[in-house]
């Protein structure tokens, strides 16, 4: 059974979160402090966490911004009656996966939640030439060593991998690593893709990443 935590000081919202996770079969422990929800994170991580932003200690994007300093995985998912598209800028760029304005319907809490962690909760492994890319420890090997990556570098070779002898687009590379449409700059994509190919030949990887030029890229 799923674990979520959930950090919410409104008690008659608090009530309706637990009751949403309870019928969706999800096992969920509530928290109306930064301070008791800390305590529980170091002792067990769960699948998936809901902060409200305005909380009566610290606010929901300070735990947002300590819990990405050490944990980059769990799905963290806002819901907050602040509105404004800055406010879910915010949110996004310190590292949530979703925002959620209240009040909020349970049914659309529901799928939002069982669609990150159907994402969360996924075993495949990606296997290419020396190249084994395993979604539950969410790491990359090469002739069996572990070689880190950051991120953005594992979802784009992920990518790359998946769709393996074929030309991935960088309009494609920027709407499914960056959840946009919008390609602007494309530097970042260019170090990226640079750092990958750097990573590979150091680990002596048969594996290389092609350029076609003026669409994008192939894993080779």
């Amino acid at each position: 059974m799923a674990l979520i935590y959930f950090v919410e000081d409104d008690q008659s919202i608090s009530y309706i979160i637990e009751k949403t996770l309870d019928h969706a079969g999800i096992n969920g422990f509530g928290f109306s402090n930064a301070e008791d929800f800390f305590k529980a994170f170091r002792e067990k991580r769960p699948d998936m966490i809901l902060l409200d932003v305005m909380l009566p200690d610290v606010s929901g994007i300070d735990i947002l911004k300590t819990v990405r300093k050490i944990d980059t995985e769990t799905p963290i998912m806002m819901i907050s009656a602040l509105q404004s598209e800055m406010d879910k800028v915010i949110a996004l760029d310190y590292g949530a996966d979703d925002y959620m304005t209240k009040p909020f319907g349970v049914l659309e809490l529901t799928s939002r939640i069982q669609s990150k962690l159907r994402k969360k909760l996924s075993t495949e492994t990606y296997v290419f030439k020396d190249l084994m890319i395993d979604d539950k420890r969410h790491q990359l090997t090469i002739n069996q060593c572990d070689v880190y990556l950051t991120q953005k570098e594992y979802d784009i070779l992920k990518l790359l991998i998946k769709e393996k002898n074929r030309v991935v687009s960088k309009e494609m590379i920027f709407k499914m690593v960056w959840d946009t449409d919008f390609i602007g700059e494309t530097r970042t994509l260019d170090m990226h893709i640079k750092s990958l190919r750097e990573k590979l030949k150091g680990n002596d990887s048969l594996v290389s990443i092609k350029t076609i030029r003026g669409i994008g890229y192939q894993a080779e």
